[in-house]
């Protein structure tokens, strides 16, 4: 398999170089430019297949490099990683064409996976529209022969018709084949509005929808109307608290995946919460990225379960 081109672009000269020696650890290879102008320069010698790109930096920033990317190698991915961002900016990245978003501190691993991800897409997309000019090329070599032929209305007609589109297969980094996101049922469970909302958010953003349950009762409720596949569940509630949920939960459906998400947990809680059946312990702050890959897989296993 040819070896993917990454460009990772950010002005702190000391982390990306860093950060290229720490992949380069792992067999993944990269180019470094430190400003924008530098990165755009770069791309016209050549097209990386992946850009990871700051998008504080001084001159040209990393917004305006990715509407310039995205509009001049529309087959570049993408992917924002910045340690000053916001939701806002997120969404203005996305609405762009980024790939993902992510905040530093970044795990290594994790940025090489969504890399991977990221290469695996802009590799289809080569491929398609190789297929698409192969085509096109065929169209255009049978209407010369009609023209030369004596049927040049025939050929003209032939050029003008549009091309059948070709059928689009699901992009994996947006659709999981084996768990679709928008029919995964999700229910966070936390009694902060506040953060379980954002939290619903930022999810949604990312195309997994999710309920929203603000107490251990009103959770048990909302089940017995409709089971999810996977619950999102704190600990420290008033009221029937997490511990209680997820022993009651996996009692009567031992198919729900339960992640704990907690700021206030302990080691002695994650131990009896993995007792009791929790796919996994989480303590806040979470990486929103991580959290959804995380529910990715609860709601692999609940279907399995099924």
């Amino acid at each position: 398999m040819s070896k993917m081109k990454v460009l990772l672009v950010d002005d702190e000269e000391d982390y990306v170089r860093t950060m290229a020696e720490r992949m380069e650890m792992r067999d993944v290879g990269s180019r470094v430019a430190l400003s924008g102008e530098e990165a755009l320069r770069m791309l016209e010698d050549e097209t990386p297949d992946v850009m990871v790109l700051d998008l504080r930096m001084p001159g040209i920033d990393g917004m305006e490099v990715l509407e310039r990317v995205k509009k001049e190698h529309p087959h570049v991915e993408v992917i924002i990683l910045t340690g000053h961002g916001s939701d806002k900016e997120e969404r203005e990245a996305r609405r762009l064409g980024a790939f993902e978003y992510l905040r530093k501190p970044a795990d290594t691993g994790h940025l090489i996976s969504t890399i991977r991800e990221a290469w695996r897409k802009s590799l289809k997309a080569t491929v398609d529209f190789i297929k698409d000019s192969k085509d096109e090329f065929g169209r255009s070599m049978a209407a010369a022969g009609l023209a030369s032929e004596g049927s040049p209305e025939l050929a003209r007609e032939m050029m003008q018709e549009p091309m059948p589109r070709r059928a689009e297969a699901p992009e994996p980094t947006q659709r999981r084949a084996d768990t679709p996101a928008q029919s995964l049922k999700v229910l966070l469970v936390d009694d902060e509005e506040d953060f379980v909302r954002t939290m619903a958010e930022r999810m949604e953003m990312r195309d997994l929808g999710s309920e929203v349950a603000l107490g251990g009762e009103q959770a048990l409720q909302m089940i017995e109307g409709e089971i999810p596949d996977v619950m999102v569940l704190d600990l420290r509630m008033p009221g029937i608290d997490g511990m209680e949920v997820l022993r009651r939960v996996k009692n009567t459906y031992p198919q729900v995946e339960v992640i704990i998400m907690t700021g206030h947990g302990s080691d002695v809680d994650e131990e009896e919460a993995r007792r009791l059946g929790a796919f996994d312990y989480l303590r806040k702050p979470v990486d929103i990225n991580h959290l959804m890959e995380t529910v990715r897989r609860a709601g692999r296993s609940a279907r399995r379960r099924e």
